[in-house]
């Protein structure tokens, strides 16, 4: 788990307490019912802790993998760069993948 975001931490630590707190009215022998309602709200929230540790985590794999695209050294014969970046944020379209306006990639092949 990646604690790095404060949200994230937020999250761990109301869905953790709700459940706990839950948990202590179940041993001081409270009302069913009640221990239900901190439940029904702690189980929700430790759910959206985990999908957003999740998204985050893949938008930082998806950064990584970028960086490591932006590092290569471009070989394409038509537009002559030394580097991946630059390709890229000159769009260049003999040596680069686009979806729309989006780029999503770089190609080191020169065959492409």
């Amino acid at each position: 788990m990646n604690f790095d975001s404060i949200t994230v931490r937020w999250l761990a630590t109301l869905g953790i307490g709700t459940l706990l707190f839950g948990i202590g009215l179940f041993v001081l022998r409270i009302p069913v019912r009640t221990i239900m309602i901190f439940f029904a709200l702690g189980i929700p929230v430790i759910l959206l802790w985990l999908y957003v540790d999740q998204k985050s985590r893949r938008q930082q794999n998806e950064m990584d993998e970028l960086d490591k695209l932006q590092d290569q050294a471009c070989i394409c014969p038509v537009c002559e760069h030394e580097q991946a970046a630059i390709c890229m944020n000159k769009k260049c379209p003999c040596c680069i993948m686009k979806k729309g306006t989006d780029v999503l990639g770089h190609s080191v092949n020169p065959l492409q």
